[in-house]
Formats: structure tokens, C-alpha cells, sequence
């Protein structure tokens, strides 16, 4: 039977990393790459059968990369804290890796996002091309070596070699668990981007005219032609949230044309990203 590993980062989501751990009971292998959890994560992967941890501060998808180095599985799965491996879908991996043809590399592996404890089937998670309304494909499960992140962009997937297939059973996405949560996320992903964004040019007129149109474009696409009205009240609060989130980037990127003039600094690659994350390391430790 081919070796299977499991990688998750993480940093204080322990309240979700718990139920993500115990779903990996038939695992052989979990590597925990986790960035200085002050939760009680440290504590919850040395006590979880088959876990390793791994500590360090870096971009997502750089903490990804350093697990997939240190799996020792023939077969990883990448997964993240918020997500938990059904039943069903436990059984196909062990079934599906164990038959899988030699020039298949890798699954896509569809997943359920749940937002406040309710499926989101439509709106910002609606796939034209998926059978069942609220399944999204992604690139998770690979023989080692077959796939990582090259960490040239921040929203990049994952390079992939080889041929690749999918499986029929999905994973649970819990990334809303409260709307609380949901603007706590965003407020901290709006704040990178618009300090990543290139602003050269960006003038005071085209400020105000991306507050207003892509706030109102985003709400439009997601509820109309994405369908989002046909979650009822979850896909109005969905689509609103969405809206909201772009505002948010819009307003902060305005913020910055305002405040600075420091051209230099608009730069948007992921060298800036990591003098970001360093500064806002280096800020928390002096506070």
C-alpha cells in the first residue's frame, strides 16, 4: 500500500484544526507546517498519532512548499486547517492511490464550502462545469514531487506535472464559520493586497470610480449571473460580503495614494510580500 501524507499550514485555528486533525486518522503520515501558534496548536499536533511539526514564518504557499519537502509519503494531499476529509472521501483516496495508472501525477478533489454552517452552492462558489451545484475543483492529492507552488504571485495554484484526474467524493470546507470571521479574514487579506497593488498612475478619479463600480459589479456578478440568488438569504449575504471585501481593497488602495508618495513601495511581486510579513513580524515583537 502506497504511503500517504497529509500537509496543513496553520497559525492560531485551533478551534478548526481540531476536528481537520481527527479526520486523518487513516493517514500515514501529517506534517503540520505552523507559524508560532500561541493557541495551543503546538501542543495539539504532538499529541495527534502520526503528526509532525514543523515551525516557521513565511508566505502560505512558502510554508506549503517547505511541508511537501519534508512529507515522506509516495502519495500527499494537501489540506487546509479550516477543512476536514470525509468519510467517503477517506476511502476513495486509500482506494484510488493504491490502483492509480503510473502516468497519473495527481486528483482534483471537489470540496463544500460552508458558510455560517449552511452549503454554499452558488453565488461566489458556483461552477458551470461542476455536476452537483456548489462543488469546486482543486489540485490536492499528487505523487510526491508532482506538484508545488512556485511563489512568484500571491493567488497562484499549484504547478502541476503529468496527468491528472479527479475524484467524486468532496472534502468540507468550513472557511466561514461567522460573518465576524469572514471580515477579520478579509480585512487582513485587503490590507496585504492593497499594500502589494501597483498604484503608479493611480489617481484620485480612478480611486473613486473603483469604490463605487467594483463593489456594485462584484454584488451583480455573484448574485446574478452566478446565480446567488438562489441561495436566498445566504446568497444575499454571501454576495454582499464579497462586494463589501472589494470595497475594502479599493478604499485601502485609495489610502495609500493619499498618504504616500513613495513609488518605490508600490510594488506588487512576492519580495514585497515577504518585507511585509517581516515588518509586520518585527512591529508585533517589539510591541
Amino acid at each position: 500500500m502506497p504511503k500517504l501524507s497529509f500537509v496543513i499550514a496553520t497559525k492560531n485555528e485551533i478551534a478548526l484544526l481540531r476536528p481537520t486533525l481527527a479526520a486523518l486518522d487513516f493517514a500515514d503520515e501529517i506534517v503540520v507546517i505552523d507559524e508560532f501558534s500561541t493557541d495551543g496548536t503546538p501542543e495539539l499536533v504532538r499529541s495527534t498519532p502520526r503528526a509532525r511539526l514543523i515551525q516557521r514564518t513565511a508566505l502560505l504557499n512558502e510554508n506549503i512548499n517547505a511541508g511537501l519537502d519534508a512529507a515522506t509519503g509516495d502519495w500527499i494531499m494537501i489540506v487546509d486547517s479550516d477543512e476536514v476529509v470525509t468519510p467517503e472521501l477517506a476511502r476513495e483516496i486509500r482506494s484510488t492511490i493504491a490502483d492509480a495508472p503510473s502516468d497519473v501525477h495527481g486528483f482534483e478533489v471537489p470540496s463544500l464550502v460552508y458558510w455560517c454552517g449552511r452549503v454554499l452552492r452558488y453565488g461566489p462558489q458556483y461552477d458551470p462545469h461542476a455536476k452537483s451545484p456548489g462543488e469546486r475543483f482543486r489540485k490536492r492529492l499528487f505523487r510526491r514531487g508532482a506538484a508545488r507552488y512556485e511563489c512568484k504571485s500571491l493567488h497562484e495554484d499549484l504547478t502541476v506535472t503529468g496527468r491528472w484526474e479527479r475524484l467524486t467524493h468532496h472534502y468540507d470546507h468550513f472557511t466561514v464559520p461567522s460573518l465576524a470571521k469572514w471580515f477579520e479574514k478579509r480585512n487582513f487579506y485587503s490590507e496585504r493586497d492593497a499594500k502589494l497593488a501597483d498604484l503608479n498612475g493611480y489617481s484620485e478619479r480612478a480611486a473613486a470610480i473603483s469604490m463605487l463600480w467594483k463593489p456594485l459589479k462584484t454584488f451583480l456578478a455573484f448574485y446574478f449571473k452566478r446565480r446567488g440568488y438562489k441561495d436566498g438569504a445566504l446568497g444575499v449575504a454571501t454576495c454582499a460580503c464579497y462586494a463589501v471585501s472589494s470595497f475594502m481593497e479599493e478604499a485601502k488602495k485609495w489610502e495609500r495614494v493619499a498618504t504616500t508618495t513613495d513609488a518605490a513601495s508600490r510594488s506588487r511581486d512576492v519580495d514585497a510580500a515577504r518585507a511585509v510579513r517581516t515588518n509586520e513580524i518585527h512591529v508585533q515583537t517589539n510591541v
